[in-house]
């Protein structure tokens, strides 16, 4: 009996050091967020989510508290490992964005590391990017053979190597040299010039495919290249069509973004190359150029949460147009999945 009794003792406390031990072990975790786009608005509500609350982006446990000073604040429950987590102002639609409006990876911070981390949001999904970060490239030197009337595009990883994106295509400046401005989209990228195909991609003077050509968004705003010859000079035609969209679900919010993914853009549902802008009389377009016969896509508002559906809120198929087959296409949308 007495046996039993010092064992059930021994147990309790050996179960409450081991309970001190793992609450000890445990780091504390505090993330200062220290600034906000001036276009936040004022008394903004922030949260944090990520890979501790199942990424659920306006969880009210998670709703950082807005200090005197303007910046936001929050301390995580203590823990281990990894964190990857990002800002939003309650939805998807609000995540934070590049300094471009762009997606950016989620962030990371390590348990024990630093106890406290600080961050910058430079914009959110919803409104316009205030402090777009642009790097030009210049082509000083092109083939002799490359045709008067040719098109150069850039095909990189800011726009899944599409070798004829009419988002990227080379304008020509004033002494005629052709160049593109492009929107800081990731710190670096990989590029390299084609006439519109993978047939037609630039080489070496002896036809041999070259490495990609890489840029970063330093502070040098120009970057000045050359071109040493194409692998053929045989031009793959482009089609164009323009979406006017005609009617949108009643529940839109005035300043709602409006964009389509495709088998053109890789199926990026936020992708701001193919954003609807609105004309004089408010009517949203967007022009699409493509070398495909028939496009696929679907209309979203930034994230495929948002994709569009049928009025009774089911999945729809995708969309489908043969390229060519007229220059302008009204939409009308009948539903968003998360409303």
């Amino acid at each position: 009996m007495k046996t039993n009794r010092l064992y059930k003792y021994i147990t309790s406390i050996v179960s409450v050091i081991f309970l001190i031990l793992m609450l000890t072990s445990c780091y504390r975790q505090e993330v200062i967020l220290e600034q906000i786009p001036a276009n936040t608005g004022d008394n903004a509500v922030i949260f944090i989510t990520g890979n501790f609350n199942r990424w659920d982006p306006g969880d009210p446990r998670y709703k950082m508290q807005r200090n005197e000073n303007g910046t936001y604040s929050i301390s995580l429950p203590r823990g281990i490992g990894e964190l990857e987590y990002k800002f939003t102002r309650g939805d998807w639609t609000t995540v934070e964005k590049n300094e471009c409006g762009y997606e950016t990876g989620n962030r990371s911070l390590q348990y024990g590391v630093n106890e406290i981390v600080r961050d910058t949001v430079f914009a959110w999904g919803d409104k316009e990017p205030m402090n777009c970060i642009q790097k030009t490239i210049i082509i000083r030197e092109l083939p002799a053979n490359t045709p008067e009337n040719a098109m150069i595009y850039l095909a990189s990883s800011f726009n899944n190597w599409n070798p004829g994106d009419y988002h990227y295509i080379m304008q020509k400046n004033r002494n005629g040299e052709f160049f593109i401005r492009l929107d800081k989209q990731d710190e670096c990228m990989d590029y390299k010039f084609t006439l519109g195909n993978w047939e037609s991609v630039e080489t070496d003077l002896s036809g041999k495919d070259t490495d990609n050509r890489k840029l970063c968004f330093n502070k040098q705003d120009t970057t000045f290249v050359s071109i040493k010859a194409w692998r053929s000079i045989r031009i793959k035609p482009i089609k164009k069509v323009v979406f006017a969209i005609t009617g949108l679900p009643k529940n839109s919010r005035p300043g709602d973004p409006v964009y389509i993914a495709g088998n053109f853009n890789n199926w990026n549902p936020g992708d701001i190359q193919n954003k609807f802008q609105a004309d004089n009389s408010g009517r949203q377009y967007l022009t699409l150029a493509s070398d495909k016969e028939v496009i696929e896509f679907k209309f979203t508002r930034g994230n495929w949460a948002s994709v569009e559906t049928g009025l009774s809120g089911k999945d729809i198929p995708n969309r489908q147009f043969p390229m060519g087959q007229a220059d302008t296409l009204f939409i009308t949308i009948d539903r968003w999945k998360d409303r």
